[in-house]
């Protein structure tokens, strides 16, 4: 647990101070504990992706997309563009002899982004617009991989302590709240209740929230908004499309009601936000 604080801590890190955009990608569920307290970070965070993603079929297709990702990447970490357009450097995960998943760092413009945001345009019917708005918020030039290696080297060598620390031990079960926050995870920006994450694991409502609650140190709700409210941080910061249309893309049909939770979870309101983080 306590290797396990000290990778989200990192990750945060190379977010919130190098404006890196980490996300682990285990495969299956392996040793690491990766729902509950490494889940927020399987997903890409940046405007572009969360906007994109919206679309059902947009994200059906980046989680297909990752098999020839895991093959790749067997032969070691490369940088390359995904399906998208966005340009990432890709680590495989080592647990001992085996390769048990990768860590992707995103987030920049590939030279033919112009081209990609077309075609997703026209291929999920996404606006092109404020698709190119939020693909302009990704940042235009990569690193050199020599100085991401680096970065990245420590968070690597964690993740495999972590596999090899437990390599004697049986194999972590998945339990019920990691089906239910990966379910959450996976679909929090359309209108999932709780009754709707029930019927789908076809339990009691007392049941999943007390489950719930235990694990997470939150309820449901909470943890969606939670969610919503973060990935509305990153579309207020890094792109200039509307209030409403942030609102809708993160989950909340109406506007008004968007606002006045985003100001009470953040303390101003959005416009305020944005306002504030421009002129950061």
């Amino acid at each position: 647990m306590e290797l396990t604080k000290q990778i989200k801590n990192y990750i945060l890190y190379l977010k919130t101070e190098l404006g890196l955009y980490v996300t682990l990608h285990p495969y299956g569920n392996e040793r690491v504990i990766m729902p509950t307290e490494l889940s927020t970070f399987n997903i890409h965070d940046n405007s572009y992706c969360i906007f994109a993603k919206s679309c059902n079929d947009f994200y059906e297709h980046c989680i297909s997309c990752q098999k020839k990702v895991r093959e790749k990447v067997k032969e070691g970490s490369f940088v390359g563009t995904c399906h998208a357009g966005v340009k990432e450097f890709v680590y495989p995960i080592i647990d001992g002899d085996t390769n048990s998943g990768f860590v992707s760092v995103s987030g920049y413009q590939s030279s033919q982004g112009e081209s990609y945001v077309k075609r997703i345009s026209q291929k999920y019917s996404l606006p092109y617009n404020q698709l190119k708005d939020v693909y302009n918020s990704l940042k235009e030039e990569a690193p050199q991989k020599e100085w991401v290696d680096s970065i990245i080297n420590p968070l690597m060598r964690m993740l495999e302590l972590a596999y090899l620390k437990d390599k004697d031990r049986p194999s972590r079960e998945v339990t019920f709240t990691d089906n239910v926050v990966a379910y959450i995870n996976r679909h929090r920006s359309e209108d999932i209740t709780s009754e709707d994450i029930c019927h789908r694991f076809s339990c009691s409502r007392s049941y999943m929230s007390g489950h719930f609650n235990q694990d997470v140190g939150m309820t449901v709700r909470e943890y969606i908004t939670q969610l919503r409210i973060g990935d509305a941080k990153q579309l207020l910061k890094f792109s200039n499309i509307s209030i409403t249309e942030i609102a809708m893309t993160v989950g909340y049909t109406d506007s008004n009601y968007f606002t006045s939770l985003f100001k009470r979870k953040v303390g101003v309101t959005p416009s305020n936000y944005r306002k504030n983080e421009k002129k950061t």
